[in-house]
């Protein structure tokens, strides 16, 4: 089954079942690895970035699809990602994100990483919910 939008093909997945309530120890959302990933990709891409609450917006969405991407190419399967991101300007203010979800302890998981430099602070979460 596919959908168009705006002139593309929607690839919608449909996953049999397996009657697998949780995932082999090879499949799990290891948080350390994820964090890796997160690491990488935003040191890279802030570390001279410019606070301008006009691009922000944009900014936060490419890193989210270029995080996405990336923890993707870890091949867990069977999770579905959640990420969050949030940029804001440093001005010697401080700053609390918190963030609430319901999950099963057991398969669920998250990895979070923030950065700061003289302009900008970011923090992204990425969420790894197991699909049963």
């Amino acid at each position: 089954m596919a959908d168009t939008v705006k002139g593309q093909r929607q690839v919608i997945e449909i996953w049999e079942p397996t009657f697998r309530m949780k995932p082999r120890d090879d499949e799990k959302f290891i948080p350390q690895e994820v964090e890796k990933v997160i690491k990488a990709v935003m040191d890279e891409k802030l570390a001279k970035a410019k606070y301008d609450d006009n691009k922000c917006k944009a900014m936060a969405m490419d890193l989210c699809s270029e995080i996405k991407a990336k923890v993707q190419e870890l091949n867990i399967p069977r999770y579905k990602l959640v990420l969050q991101s949030v940029i804001g300007e440093v001005k010697g203010q401080g700053a609390y994100i918190a963030s609430r979800c319901l999950w099963d302890t057991e398969t669920d998981n998250y990895a979070s990483y923030s950065c700061k430099n003289s302009s900008l602070f970011c923090v992204l979460m990425v969420f790894g919910l197991y699909l049963e």
